[in-house]
């Protein structure tokens, strides 16, 4: 057996390290954290994510085609698919294209292809306007129905 008896540290030897070294270093790194979560936060719940700011368009039209803009041949569809309880019909270029010349492709869905038998053979080179007009397919069409415009370009 050994007499050795344990070490003992000097008095005052056996302070603890702070925990932190700068403690308003980390207090100024909390609060801007803190401020900086917050303004995430607020810009989010501010954000418009809606579909008509993110696309164009309005809520009740899916998609349209073509694009607004895009050149397209002479030969090429138009149209536009609306929500699925709407029904509507295509004015180009300021004349509504007959009833009997659309297509309906699915619910909600209608389209015009210039073609043999039709008002159009194909479009004419240019700038063309096409306006959708849709209203709810359950009732009448109103005298003014809701609508949305766009244009596109025809190549040679």
């Amino acid at each position: 057996m050994s007499d050795a008896k344990p070490t003992v540290l000097p008095a005052g030897s056996a302070r603890r390290s702070p925990l932190f070294r700068h403690p308003w270093r980390v207090a100024t790194v909390s609060v801007a954290l803190l401020l900086v979560l917050n303004l995430g936060v607020l810009l989010l719940n501010k954000a418009d994510t809606s579909r008509e700011q993110t696309t164009g368009l309005p809520a009740t039209i899916v998609s349209i085609q073509p694009r607004p803009g895009e050149l397209i041949r002479p030969q090429d569809t138009i149209g536009a698919q609306l929500r699925g309880d709407l029904t509507g019909t295509l004015v180009l270029d300021g004349q509504e294209i007959p009833v009997g010349q659309l297509e309906r492709l699915g619910v909600g869905e209608v389209a015009f292809r210039p073609g043999p038998g039709k008002d159009l053979s194909q479009f004419p080179p240019g700038t063309h306007s096409v306006t959708v007009e849709y209203w709810v397919a359950a009732k009448p069409r109103p005298i003014h129905p809701a609508s949305f415009s766009w244009t596109f370009r025809v190549g040679a």
